[in-house]
């Protein structure tokens, strides 16, 4: 039985979730494109590691680039909830004023919701209040019709 362990573990050694990531992020434009194909593996591929490595440092990170990738391919709503998620499931992510930011501009730019914009620009400010996007918001609600 020993044995048995010994063999599989000097065995070759399969790539990590975090290696197989960066292998995918580094061929993932065309240009100015992102592959379509690379962007549905690398939507997997971060869920997957956030699952797998819960408490690794680079979670919160991939969930948001998760959130961008959604934002790219028009899944609007499953975007804000994982912007959401990263939000308020990291509370020590320094994305964090730009995750709620972001919720507040799909509302306004892409839902043409007005009312959860307002809302999602107003918790913007009161959550994070010296920051860029505390601003930024301020800033969206004076130029919202």
């Amino acid at each position: 039985m020993v044995l048995g362990v010994l063999l599989f573990s000097c065995g070759p050694q399969q790539p990590s979730l975090l290696h197989e990531i960066q292998e995918l992020e580094r061929v993932a434009f065309e240009g100015d494109s992102l592959r379509v194909d690379i962007r549905q593996s690398l939507l997997i591929k971060y869920a997957e590691f956030a699952r797998v490595e819960g408490g690794h440092a680079f979670v919160p990170e991939a969930l948001f680039r998760r959130a961008d990738l959604l934002i790219s391919a028009g899944k609007f709503d499953e975007a804000i909830l994982q912007l959401q998620d990263v939000h308020d499931g990291y509370p020590t992510f320094d994305k964090r004023p730009l995750c709620a930011f972001l919720v507040a501009f799909i509302y306004d730019e892409h839902l043409k919701d007005r009312e959860l914009a307002v809302r999602a620009y107003e918790r913007t400010m009161a959550l994070h209040p010296d920051s860029p996007e505390a601003m930024l918001a301020q800033q969206s609600l004076v130029l919202l019709p």
